[in-house]
């Protein structure tokens, strides 16, 4: 039974530091104690369905294999990986013939990045639901070495037609009548580097793509129509 004599606190119960005593912390003791303060987020997956729209944020859990660097050995860990897009406004196809001053510039933070063709307003039947965003296909460009089409040269690319997408569009009258060239619009996000497992810059275009990509596939059970063919 609970008396009122236990259920009191007194100074007593407290446990009070001794002034004027030395007390000595190492690091582990501080991170504990700091952690009592201040206990760390837990991260958590962020994996969107395209349903709800194209992604602008994607978190995933990964690990890093057991690697060196310089005579020190670093064990297999885990942490989290986030890419963050801020897709900029749209532009018909069409519209962006002539008109390259709406394309990204040559400015190194515009070289890279991902991209999106698509026709808005359009629901697209896939295998396992409705695609609500009319994502017909989606790639990257920059930041993989000197051979690599920067972000500007690979949207002028599609504008002219001289890109692997829309050749599938030039050799297809169903494509064609099902997608008219007017009906056409993309979008992209620029992205820049990260540091990887061993702390070293690497381009975010890749992961980027990737992990779109696979979020798609995850949604619908298969790629984007014209990542398929090609």
């Amino acid at each position: 039974m609970l008396t009122i004599e236990g259920a009191v606190w007194t100074e007593a119960d407290d446990e009070e530091i001794e002034y004027d005593k030395w007390y000595e912390f190492d690091a582990y003791t501080l991170v504990a104690e700091d952690k009592k303060v201040r206990p760390p987020r837990k991260e958590q997956d962020i994996w969107p369905h395209w349903s709800e729209g194209r992604p602008r944020t994607i978190r995933r859990k990964l690990g890093s294999p057991v690697f060196y660097l310089g005579k020190v050995r670093h064990r297999y860990r885990t942490y989290y990986a986030s890419v963050e897009l801020r897709w900029n406004a749209p532009h018909m196809l069409s519209s962006l013939k002539g008109n390259y001053h709406f394309l990204p510039r040559t400015v190194t933070s515009e070289w890279s990045g991902v991209y999106r063709i698509f026709s808005p307003d359009t629901t697209i039947d896939r295998s396992c639901g409705k695609d609500p965003t009319g994502t017909l296909y989606s790639g990257r460009a920059g930041g993989e070495g000197k051979n690599w089409s920067i972000l500007r040269t690979r949207i002028m690319a599609i504008v002219n037609r001289d890109h692997h997408a829309t050749n599938l569009w030039s050799m297809s009258d169903s494509i064609q009548q099902r997608f008219p060239w007017n009906s056409l619009a993309i979008e992209w996000a620029y992205t820049g580097t990260r540091l990887n497992y061993e702390g070293k810059p690497v381009p975010e275009a890749r992961l980027a793509e990737t992990w779109l990509l696979a979020s798609y596939n995850d949604s619908y059970g298969e790629l984007p129509p014209w990542n398929q063919r090609a």
